[in-house]
């Protein structure tokens, strides 16, 4: 009987990756607060060791920053800068609370600052407060309509609660603010591709291309665009491009694989997969993607070696895990080492049906029917019902000599999924036993 491969796949395009639009100050990036700089003909003592702060803090030297924070405040108590530079300290270490203490001596300093409302938002976005980290950029709006930043913090927070609409909005007026900012055209082409808008989106695209010429993220977010329209050769030159731009865009080469795999030029792909390994050695997606191409052709060894690497670069990647069961089961092989995958994955990932299938056909293989029942039963039951799930029921309960549960698993197979030949098959061999 012909089993058909029911591993779990990396998705293939890197568009499911999400990738903040790096012009803004990211909202998870390594500075969550923004400081004021001051500017002007002559810089006073506090705001030259303000300066200094900032410039210590960015090499992440936290105890020079706050000696430097502590100074400026001293010689000026009406600057807020120091005081947002001690809230980003405590921050890094870990401490919202003395954080927020912070953040309220600056608004005590500053009630109506715009730049203040902005890092009250920052704040509840890294605490996942997301309707009060609106209601601050919102805020921060209304105070200072020319200010960029919470702008664009509000339709990055609008782009991660999946509200592309909203977000589009958002960035539309960003750029009425900096009609030339590439961050504020970058973000409103994710945006616009995620309401479908495709034409919309390339155009916002190719403007931050032409702003940002040195930045490779328009064009990787091209490609992707390119890809999803299967139009692959555009996707590819729109990748070379980026990599020309920097040749160490590690994703730019894991995409270009996965637009090689499109196109079915496997041998390109893994080239291109390799091309990122030596990049970055431990990109588990690299990895993924490569060990995922291996065992498609059935290279199953290569396969192997892959992800275990991923494995080796994320312990929790319960896809490797599942996969590697699947594979051993499917051959035969190595099945204590399959049994504690499968183990794993369904450990790490407990309801995702596919992983319980797995575990289950790894029992099938050591010959442990009825744990297998037991298990794929289990994941039958899970909603919305699974073809290939019912499949692998029905030919346990062949094996255990339940004919009639093994008619009805597999015709629930067939009924799932029309045409689906290998149940269609074992449905006529258990006719004729």
């Amino acid at each position: 009987m012909t089993f058909r491969m029911r591993s779990i796949s990396v998705v293939i395009l890197a568009s499911s990756l999400c990738v903040t639009s790096v012009w803004a100050v990211p909202l998870a990036g390594p500075e969550i607060l923004q400081i004021p700089r001051m500017a002007g003909p002559e810089e006073t003592p506090a705001q030259a060791a303000l300066r200094r702060g900032v410039e210590a803090l960015a090499q992440n030297r936290l105890a020079d920053a706050e000696a430097a924070f502590r100074e400026s405040s001293k010689l000026d108590g009406k600057l807020i800068g120091p005081l947002l530079g001690m809230a980003e300290i405590a921050l890094r270490k870990n401490a919202p609370k003395e954080a927020e203490a912070w953040l309220g001596k600056a608004q005590a300093v500053a009630p109506n600052s715009a730049e203040i409302q902005t890092a009250w938002g920052r704040i509840y976005y890294a605490q996942r407060e997301f309707a009060k980290a609106a209601a601050a950029f919102e805020k921060a709006i209304a105070l200072d309509d020319k200010m960029l930043a919470p702008r664009l913090d509000l339709a990055d927070l609008y782009m991660a609660q999946r509200r592309p609409h909203d977000a589009a909005k958002v960035y539309r007026g960003a750029i009425t603010v900096d009609p030339e900012h590439a961050g504020a055209h970058y973000g409103l082409g994710r945006a616009l591709a995620a309401t479908g808008d495709a034409t919309g989106a390339a155009a916002e695209y190719g403007k931050a291309v032409q702003l940002a010429p040195d930045n490779p993220l328009p064009l990787q977010a091209l490609a992707e665009l390119y890809a999803a329209q299967k139009k692959y050769d555009e996707a590819l030159d729109a990748l070379n491009r980026a990599l020309q731009v920097q040749p160490a865009f590690v994703l730019a080469q894991v995409t270009r694989g996965n637009v090689y795999a499109l196109k079915g030029d496997d041998a390109e792909a893994i080239a291109a997969y390799q091309a990122a390994l030596k990049i970055a050695p431990k990109y588990g997606l690299a990895h993924m993607h490569l060990a995922s191409t291996y065992q498609r052709l059935k290279r199953y060894p290569e396969a192997e070696v892959e992800y275990l690497a991923a494995i080796d670069t994320d312990p929790k990647n319960a896809i490797a895990y599942n996969n590697l069961a699947w594979m051993a089961a499917e051959r035969k092989e190595r099945l204590n080492d399959a049994l504690a995958w499968a183990k794993k994955a369904v450990e790490l990932e407990p309801a995702i049906a596919q992983f319980q299938d797995t575990l289950g056909w790894v029992h099938r293989s050591r010959g442990e029917l009825d744990k297998a029942a037991q298990v794929l039963e289990r994941a039958a039951a899970v909603t919305p019902p699974q073809a290939d799930i019912h499949y692998h029921l029905g030919v346990v309960y062949r094996e255990q000599g339940k004919r009639k549960e093994a008619a009805a698993a597999l015709k629930k197979a067939i009924a799932l999924q029309h045409p689906y030949p290998e149940a269609e098959q074992a449905l006529r061999r258990l006719s004729g036993d």
